[in-house]
């Protein structure tokens, strides 16, 4: 019975003959609820957020199970791909969408040059970034976070200095980004910055977004050069392109993971944990590791193209303080870098992989605009469609040869 009440209240209300509609709005949202609740039951969770001080409760209906939108193109075809230049790594998606997959390959890119360079800064000219002190193996007290935002700063401003035209840096969230700014400001960080590149900033109004992307790209058309601040899982990451140009380098600064207190998150894990059996450390990993290879998937759009690719890390080095009897004993120990640890980068796609050395996994700022500096010495040589035949394109021999009429004859026969 539920499941028709949002159209039986829309009926009694033309039965009725209500002038204002808007009488009846709240009522038509709460029936409106009820009917979504009662038709999707299963893979759907209805959860309720408190509001802080005079802020109302926010009822949210959510889905948890990604497969409920896929199962009915499953069912109708026979053959379905799935494919993407982010689908890393690939044994999550299985699980995410409940399907066995017939084939599962993850492929690279055919490249006449190597035309991205992807490169892990971890440690600032000062060899200093992140300082935490840990008492008696229990307390963490993370006290130097204005030197990591300082560090951050001295890697965009020295690629700014460097990089030709346009330049996107990407922040974890609205409010780091928000945070990181001011800072910059105090330290005089954006003024040095805008000598370089005109400045602009994606915000959450959408169209304040799409005025500073107009005026981004403009900027670097007319060759002034423009640096871009933008937010993780937001509007520039997933849909904007910034192609030759557009974006010769773009700037991770973190890995965007997601907030993880938010109620209808942990209600998600919970139920992937339950119904998949993935765990939450894995989820959140893949899911901000899939995030990072989108926003760095911006600087390439083509075989043409060509784009730096940093990730900007942070290393800790913690004291160990351990009280006894008396004495104290100090122990200094490097305890973590993200991006550089395997089982982070090793989630990133395998055409980003590729280009990415053990050398290029621990950089200082000062070893990383060295190398950039030097591959875009490279880049900017002359490249013209005939060097990429029999490279990366194929040429009328190669189509003509026996191997590719073989494989014509495997796909007719496939078909």
């Amino acid at each position: 019975m539920v499941r028709f009440c949002a159209e039986r209240l829309s009926n009694l209300s033309r039965t009725l003959e209500f002038a204002d509609a808007s009488e009846l709005w709240a009522l038509t949202q709460i029936a409106t609820l009820a009917t979504l609740v009662s038709t999707y039951s299963k893979g759907f969770s209805v959860i309720v957020e408190p509001g802080e001080g005079n802020q109302p409760a926010m009822l949210t209906l959510s889905c948890m199970d990604a497969s409920i939108a896929i199962r009915p193109v499953m069912e109708r075809f026979q053959t379905v791909v799935i494919t993407s230049g982010t689908l890393s790594p690939l044994e999550m998606y299985p699980k995410i969408l409940d399907f066995d997959p017939a084939v599962m390959a993850s492929l690279t890119m055919t490249l006449a040059r190597p035309c991205l360079s992807p490169l892990v800064v971890a440690r600032g000219n000062d060899q200093v970034q992140s300082f935490i002190i840990l008492i008696i193996a229990v307390h963490f007290v993370t006290f130097n976070d204005v030197a990591v935002i300082r560090n951050y700063g001295n890697l965009v401003l020295e690629m700014a200095a460097i990089v030709p035209d346009g330049m996107v840096v990407f922040f974890t969230s609205y409010i780091y980004m928000e945070t990181v700014i001011a800072t910059w400001y105090e330290q005089h960080i954006i003024d040095e910055l805008m000598k370089y590149k005109l400045l602009f900033i994606e915000t959450n109004d959408a169209l304040e977004t799409s005025v500073a992307l107009e005026k981004y790209v403009e900027a670097c058309d007319s060759g002034r050069g423009a640096c871009l601040f933008s937010v993780a899982r937001g509007k520039v990451s997933e849909g904007i392109d910034f192609s030759h140009h557009l974006g010769r380098c773009v700037i991770m600064l973190g890995i965007p993971y997601v907030y993880t207190e938010s109620r209808i998150l942990r209600a998600r894990l919970e139920y992937l944990r339950d119904q998949f059996g993935i765990k939450e450390n894995d989820f959140l990993t893949f899911d901000a590791m899939r995030h990072t290879a989108q926003c760095m998937g911006r600087a390439l759009r083509g075989k043409t193209d060509y784009g730096l690719m940093i990730f900007a890390d942070k290393v800790g080095f913690p004291l160990y303080i351990i009280y006894k009897y008396s004495y104290v004993f100090v122990k200094k120990r490097r305890i973590f870098q993200r991006f550089s640890r395997q089982d982070k980068r090793g989630k990133l796609p395998r055409w980003m992989q590729e280009y990415l050395d053990t050398a290029s996994t621990n950089l200082s700022i000062d070893e990383a605009v060295q190398l950039s500096r030097r591959w875009l010495t490279l880049m900017a040589q002359p490249f013209t469609k005939d060097d990429q035949l029999g490279v990366s394109l194929l040429t009328v021999d190669m189509l003509t040869q026996k191997n590719m009429k073989k494989f014509e004859r495997v796909v007719e026969h496939v078909d």
